[in-house]
């Protein structure tokens, strides 16, 4: 083949003199645009942001006081297969793939929402742990910025 060939992202490879083998960027991150942020993306990341400052609170009631504090613990099988069937319908492939970021988002974003509800329970019955010299704002922002710093990175692979 001669010329461009293009792959299942739309983006273009040149063709190398061996006949179909194609060249491929060999960096390994690229930087993204503006453009390459979308606005679920940018709304998953502040929930990100805020889920893992509740799941800060919600370790140290886990720490203290074991799983089940907030809720009974088979509600969270529930909370887990719930993230599981909505990442598996709006997963753009239905297949090995698929199932892959499936049980991948729902490790992290179900361990995020198990911990939150747990975290958000404490705080309910603790105010105070937040509330002194501010140190719910500092989780909040550390948070935010980590979850944003993780989209970016992911960002950078997926290009």
């Amino acid at each position: 083949m001669d010329g461009p060939n293009t792959d299942d992202r739309g983006k273009q490879s040149a063709s190398t003199d061996q006949g179909d083998a194609e060249r491929t960027d060999d960096r390994l991150l690229t930087t993204p645009t503006v453009d390459d942020a979308d606005g679920l993306g940018l709304s998953m990341t502040l929930l990100t942001g805020v889920l893992l400052a509740l799941g800060y609170y919600g370790i140290q009631s886990v720490t203290e006081t074991g799983l089940g504090r907030a809720v009974p613990t088979p509600f969270y099988a529930l909370a887990l297969a719930l993230v599981f069937v909505v990442e598996m319908t709006r997963s753009p492939s239905i297949d090995a793939r698929g199932l892959a970021r499936a049980v991948g988002v729902t490790a992290v974003y179900g361990t995020l929402v198990v911990l939150a509800i747990e975290g958000g329970a404490y705080l309910w019955v603790y105010p105070e742990v937040a509330l002194e010299e501010f140190a719910g704002v500092g989780v909040l922002a550390v948070s935010l910025v980590v979850a944003v710093l993780v989209y970016v990175g992911y960002l950078s692979l997926v290009q």
